[in-house]
């Protein structure tokens, strides 16, 4: 019997995704593991592996265009078996988005539009057909000018505000030549409602990748109201260890963040509330620590994911984030590494900042932001030393979780750093 071959969701946020290339073509053998398409996700591209033993016996979404998750993108059967018609057909590829710079929209209308004082019809209607700014357009109604008889000098011959306001006899020109006339229209605001029109620039429209990163941090902040807590940690010691460690093959490469990961994950064994997150109105507690590892990447970032973070050692926590960061910037992750994150990790401690915020990844009840380990006076035995500090300060939706379950995790995750034996149980 043919089976239908659908596309998989491939992290957390993908809705839908666009084949770049077939690695099989129709008619040919498929073995199980065998790679069936390349797929571009809103993360990265990622590979489509087959589940089956067969042969393919129909593509369906041909490259180049997108397919909802859970559409059918292919089947694979038995050679000379019928293929049904059941697919959905594929979604046209998205035409590239190309900025209007000589047309608006006109805008919406208002309750004014009815009112006894509003612009003709006839006005608006030739003013919605020539090249103006929106900015224009709003002058000229306030100014009762017809646009279609002034000439433009902005770019491609676009009317632009002063156009507008010469030809109705407020420009510079009349104002050396003439008394002030009465004011025709009013301010509202402080700052003018009719601001100074900025002629240049470009517009360019947002990655795919830009366009997630935007939306689920919208949906973020106006849904999880956040609250924040901060700790410094001494990590002089969680430093002599990395000295100490990074000599060892088995932890080569081992850096500050891998420590970071490690005590997070000891932190949330610790307190599971923060490890929570709200989903369908209820508190969900999931059996995992999958730490989330905020990565940059040239035009956006990634999250790689490692997965029961508790239960591993600190070499393979090493060897593990190495490895699921690398993929992700050579653009190669594995669909395992962009879902299942269940608290988050930002650091931006190799750029020298000193403290920040940062906003918890929908779907999550926290985050975790790291700054630099900066040299300072800090107080030990009662004598003013010269300390190594870090401040970190965690982020939580507030509807789950309270202050104390908050400086709680913290509490346990400094402790860890500043007695890394901690680390190594």
């Amino acid at each position: 019997m043919a089976t239908d071959i659908k596309m998989p969701q491939l992290s957390d946020t993908m809705s839908a995704g666009k084949i770049l290339t077939w690695r099989v073509a129709e008619g040919a053998a498929v073995k199980r593991g065998d790679i069936l398409a390349e797929v571009e996700t809103d993360k990265a591209n990622l590979e489509i592996e087959s589940f089956f033993n067969g042969t393919l016996l129909k593509i369906m979404v041909p490259a180049g265009s997108n397919a909802k998750v859970g559409e059918i993108i292919a089947v694979i059967g038995q050679p000379g078996e019928a293929v049904g018609t059941t697919a959905t057909p594929p979604a046209a590829a998205a035409a590239p988005i190309t900025p209007a710079v000589s047309v608006s929209a006109p805008p919406p209308p208002t309750s004014a539009a009815t009112s006894t004082q509003s612009t003709p019809l006839s006005l608006v209607t030739s003013q919605q057909r020539v090249k103006a700014s929106p900015l224009a357009k709003k002058v000229a109604e306030q100014l009762q000018v017809n646009l279609a008889g002034v000439q433009g000098s902005g770019p491609h011959g676009r009317i632009i505000r002063r156009d507008v306001e010469a030809a109705a006899g407020e420009g510079p020109a009349a104002v050396a030549t003439t008394a002030a006339p009465a004011p025709r229209y009013s301010v509202a605001t402080p700052s003018a409602a009719i601001q100074t029109e900025v002629t240049g620039g470009t517009l360019t429209p947002l990655s795919r990748m830009r366009e997630t990163i935007a939306r689920r941090m919208q949906e973020s902040v106006t849904t999880a109201p956040h609250f924040y807590v901060t700790t410094s940690v001494t990590m002089g010691e969680a430093m002599r260890l990395r000295e100490v460690l990074k000599e060892r093959a088995e932890y080569k490469g081992i850096s500050i963040n891998h420590l970071v990961i490690k005590a997070v994950a000891y932190g949330l064994k610790h307190v599971p509330a923060v490890n929570a997150a709200m989903r369908d109105g209820q508190v969900y507690q999931p059996n995992q620590i999958n730490i989330g590892i905020i990565t940059s990447l040239d035009g956006g970032l990634i999250i790689p994911v490692l997965k029961e973070v508790d239960s591993m050692s600190l070499k393979d926590v090493v060897f593990e984030a190495k490895a699921a960061i690398d993929r992700a910037r050579a653009g190669r992750p594995s669909s395992s590494d962009l879902s299942g994150g269940t608290f988050s990790i930002s650091n931006m401690g190799m750029f020298d900042v000193e403290n920040f915020t940062a906003i918890i990844n929908p779907g999550q009840g926290g985050i975790l932001a790291v700054s630099s380990t900066k040299q300072q006076p800090v107080v030990e035995n009662g004598q003013i030393v010269i300390g190594h500090v870090m401040k970190a300060t965690v982020s939580v939706d507030h509807r789950i979780i309270d202050g104390v379950m908050a400086s709680t995790f913290l509490k346990h995750f400094k402790d860890a750093l500043e007695v890394p034996a901690l680390l190594m149980a």
